[in-house]
């Protein structure tokens, strides 16, 4: 993909916005998707209405965005969102983030049902996971698309190059 197809992307979503800038995207796993429907003054985009976005196919994943407020803040929900595991490449994986750094967005949330070595951690708990384990073989040693790269718009950052 190139820099001008998240641009693609980022003006369409802002014709449907209407001057909306989200503060915060929120990346939601299956068991917190209904936070999607308390967004207050929401506007929906389904993915396959965005250029270039691919759809997510993962059972009970709405496969859209939910843009307005959540509790006070402008925020940018994804209800369902694209995996690895369904043959989507890691640049299509986190295309979305992209996007959403092109219309405004600031912080990023991301939630999954993730598994701990600590045997204190019962079903529902939360974690927080600081420093993920680069065990995906697409990115090692592998530098990001030289023209993404040079768009500081995007402000992206080179995955940990493998030591010798």
């Amino acid at each position: 993909m190139t820099y001008s197809s998240y641009c693609e992307s980022a003006d369409f979503l802002r014709t449907r916005l209407n001057g909306f800038t989200p503060e915060a995207l929120l990346i939601l796993g299956s068991g917190l998707g209904f936070l999607g429907d308390a967004v207050e003054d929401p506007v929906f985009v389904d993915y396959g209405e965005i250029p270039h976005f691919r759809p997510s196919t993962a059972p009970g994943h709405k496969g859209r965005f939910v843009f307005g407020t959540l509790r006070g803040r402008r925020v940018a929900v994804m209800q369902g969102r694209m995996h690895h595991y369904e043959g989507y490449s890691y640049e299509e994986v986190s295309y979305a983030v992209r996007v959403l750094r092109l219309l405004g967005c600031q912080t990023l949330l991301v939630t999954n049902a993730a598994g701990g070595g600590n045997w204190n951690f019962k079903a529902g708990d939360l974690m927080l996971i600081t420093d993920p384990i680069q065990i995906f073989t697409e990115f090692r040693g592998r530098r990001a698309d030289a023209d993404l790269r040079s768009h500081q718009a995007l402000r992206l950052r080179s995955p940990p190059r493998p030591q010798p």
